[in-house]
């Protein structure tokens, strides 16, 4: 499959323009260190290169096995990365690699985590000598995490492999760094689903938090069980794969909002807190916590051994407010008390079986409620006006920061133009939650960093590590996401003297490999290509959509209609070929944007045919970005196509007089044209839906003998669940009328043909077929 991707890519990109110069390189990429991620606390390197090669072996001790983790990693590394197969072996001379557990080896520095035992644990040394690699650790985690530096540290050239003499010193400046992946809408495949794992752990990432929502075969809940799901025993292996990464898979789910998941299905209504909306449930029904709870048990079953869950208690917008609530709410002194209460009851329930609970602690939440939830409870998101109240309570927290928002198809890495790309419908009023990560002043990975250093700086709370989310609510593949992923964690590990140009680098070479081309440049264009995808329709009221029950400040009176993106419609020929031509005018600032990124697509798609065929490493992210590449050049390209189609419609109706058999040409090769934008659509999702199925399972109505609820959530309605399958990325296409336009066209082309004795034509343009 890959071959025949590449061949493609080839034809494709032998169109575009010529190939970039080899010195666009990044310039550090063969400095020593340049791919060291996070960066170590301590580096000396000494002018000295080393070849590392099949006649070296690795040297373990008797506290060391062959099957240690550490040791597993390493092997595997240096034989996928760099083809050097060594053997292990038990002390002896030679060159060797000798890995070493000796606890207090490693002595480390100030931190801002206070539980330093942790963080020794975790803390490591490496002596890069000719003939001799030493790496020495305090306990099993450091030396795991002394073989990933090394692995990065390490450099391939001309077939051969060389380390750079000298010594490190490292050790994490928080215990915990974890990420969050969303598999709410999507299911990555098993071995997927290590894989990342596996590359959460190069970064040093040591949990790794999986919200699976209908993802997993519940058997308390059968009923939520979508079509593909993880198995108990699936989700015990991924559990066990983890920790022999030192990765902790946290279980997650939400409560007591963002739970249509289980409310749209017949069998839960009785547990909402309205009838009439899926989104939130009755928290003074026992029920609803028999249910929770119910779900967690299973899911820590299979997750034997976790030390942490996440209990997403975010958003929780209408406790307090339903008939079944308010007296409660009343008796204790507010909505966010009641909130409180809730989270008590159900986060004493978990703590008692042995897990440390990480809640969201936010409205209706107010810092005077704090003292109301137990001081177990971790918080993972980080309030600079809270936080000293927090810490007085005895509560740990987690700085929380995120690779992506709300933008689609790719985060905003790069700081977006301060000119807007396309004017905007702003008729159609956006809601709090659409525009709430709207602008990032410094782009992803600068936001990420400026959060990080910040609240350590201001040292006003008990810190124990990062938590750096991504949402799969706007449909985005989590390739995208291991920029901010990798550079977040890092953050954690070590912050000081960093920049967020500087941890990117070190990402393109690490992930990449050395050889990659202008990857900044890449991420650069990919994020304002995603941004115009956006911002070029405008918005409007749609009656296509479930209307929304309400917002974060209120629920509205009656639901209001939900928003639709939209461009504004064609002119369509009068019966006589009449033509109103004002269109291409009204929309010019959008049209020469869309002319210049498509030029700039054309960059884009030359960089990435020369990474995937020069890269070492990380071919089927290539094919992602690729992907969403091509998804905004089609849109770019229809634009441009709407454009042209105007355009002939104009000079159809100047000739239609003069020459009537010229003028309905031009006005068949105008539906032709339609046509076209139809079927390069269609080409497109399918070739998306092919690179993506490569690692996920199938977004279906029915398999395995159960069925896909279609139902969106009445409050947030994500993109991805206004489709059963991936048409969500087209979705707003689909909706815009141009097959009405096109009927309408065939009609008054007929008209005219007609009167002028010209042949009739008949076939119509079915816009919404796609497969």
């Amino acid at each position: 499959m890959r071959t025949a991707y590449l061949l493609l890519l080839v034809l494709f990109n032998s169109l575009l323009a010529p190939a970039a110069n080899p010195q666009d390189k990044v310039a550090s990429a063969l400095a020593p260190g340049a791919g060291l991620l996070p960066v170590p606390q301590k580096v000396a390197f000494i002018h000295e290169r080393n070849l590392l090669d099949d006649s070296w072996s690795i040297s373990t001790p008797a506290n060391i096995s062959s099957t240690h983790p550490a040791v597993l990693s390493l092997t595997a590394e240096l034989k996928e990365r760099f083809g050097v197969r060594l053997k292990n072996r038990r002390g002896g001379t030679g060159r060797s690699i000798q890995l070493a557990i000796k606890p207090g080896a490693v002595a480390i520095g100030p931190t801002t985590d206070t539980n330093r035992t942790a963080l020794k644990q975790q803390a490591y040394n490496i002596k890069l000598e000719r003939g001799r690699i030493l790496i020495t650790a305090n306990d099993a985690p450091g030396l795991f995490y002394g073989v990933q530096t090394l692995v990065q540290l390490l450099q391939r050239e001309n077939g051969k492999t060389f380390f750079t003499g000298g010594e490190i010193v490292d050790w994490p400046d928080m215990d915990l760094r974890m990420i969050y992946w969303d598999n709410a809408h999507h299911l990555e495949k098993l071995d997927e689903m290590k894989r990342a794992i596996r590359q959460a752990s190069y970064y040093k990432i040591n949990a790794f938090t999986l919200k699976l929502e209908g993802h997993f075969r519940f058997k308390t809940a059968k009923s939520i069980v979508e079509p593909y799901a993880y198995t108990a025993a699936d989700y015990a292996e991924l559990s066990e794969y983890a920790k022999a990464h030192y990765v902790e898979l946290v279980p997650w789910i939400d409560g007591p909002a963002h739970i249509t998941f289980i409310l749209k299905h017949p069998e839960y209504k009785h547990l909402r807190a309205f009838s009439n909306s899926n989104y939130e449930f009755d928290v003074m029904n026992p029920d609803s916590d028999k249910l929770l709870l119910g779900m967690f048990d299973e899911l820590m079953e299979a997750n034997k051994g976790g030390k942490y869950l996440l209990f997403s208690t975010d958003e929780a917008y209408y406790i307090g407010k339903s008939p079944a609530e308010k007296k409660r709410a009343e008796e204790l002194g507010g909505n966010g008390k009641l909130l409180a209460e809730y989270i008590t009851r159900i986060a004493n329930e978990l703590h008692a079986k042995g897990r440390k609970v990480i809640i969201w602690a936010e409205y209706p939440l107010a810092v005077n409620d704090i003292n109301s939830i137990p001081s177990h409870i971790i918080n993972g998101v980080y309030n600079k006006d809270w936080a000293p109240k927090i810490k007085a309570h005895g509560m740990r927290q987690l700085i929380y920061t995120s690779t992506q928002g709300v933008e689609p198809h790719f985060p905003n890495y790069h700081k977006l133009p301060a000119k807007k790309p396309a004017p905007v419908n702003r008729a159609v009023v956006l809601t709090d939650d659409e525009e709430q990560q709207g602008e990032l002043a410094k782009g992803r990975v600068g936001e990420v960093l400026n959060g990080i250093t910040t609240t350590i700086a201001a040292g006003n709370a008990d810190l124990m590590g990062v938590i750096v989310a991504a949402w799969g609510d706007a449909g985005l593949n989590p390739e995208t996401f291991w920029l901010g992923y990798a550079a977040g964690a890092a953050a954690g590990w070590n912050n000081k003297g960093m920049t967020a140009q500087d941890l990117s680098n070190r990402f393109y070479n690490s992930f990449y490999g050395r050889n990659n081309v202008n990857m900044d440049r890449v991420y650069q264009l990919l994020s304002t290509q995603a941004d115009f995808w956006d911002k070029s329709w405008g918005w409007q009221l749609s009656n296509w959509r479930t209307p929304i029950f309400g917002n974060s400040y209120k629920i509205y009176d009656t639901p209001r209609l939900a928003k639709d993106q939209t461009l504004p419609l064609l002119p369509v020929s009068g019966s006589n070929l009449s033509f109103d031509n004002t269109w291409n005018n009204n929309n010019k600032a959008r049209l020469e944007a869309a002319e210049k990124y498509l030029q700039e697509n054309n960059e884009l798609m030359q960089l990435l045919n020369e990474n995937i065929h020069q890269v070492d490493y990380q071919h089927y992210n290539l094919q992602v970005l690729h992907s969403v590449a091509l998804l905004c050049r089609q849109n770019l390209n229809m634009l441009l196509d709407l454009k042209r189609v105007n355009n002939l419609l104009d000079i159809s109706s100047q000739l239609a007089s003069a020459n009537p058999a010229a003028a309905v040409t031009l006005v068949d090769q105008v539906l032709d044209r339609a046509r076209c934008i139809r079927d390069q659509r269609n080409e497109v999702l399918q070739s998306i839906t092919t690179t993506w199925y490569q690692g996920r399972h199938p977004r279906v109505a029915e398999a395995n003998g159960r069925k896909f609820v279609n139902q969106v959530d009445d409050v947030k309605d994500h993109q991805p669940v206004r489709t059963i399958d991936m048409s969500y990325l087209i979705y707003r296409q689909l909706k815009y009328p141009l097959g009405k336009w096109a009927d309408d066209v065939l009609k008054a082309r007929n008209q005219f043909a007609k009167t002028h004795d010209l042949p009739l034509r008949s076939d119509r343009l079915d816009w919404e077929k796609y497969f």
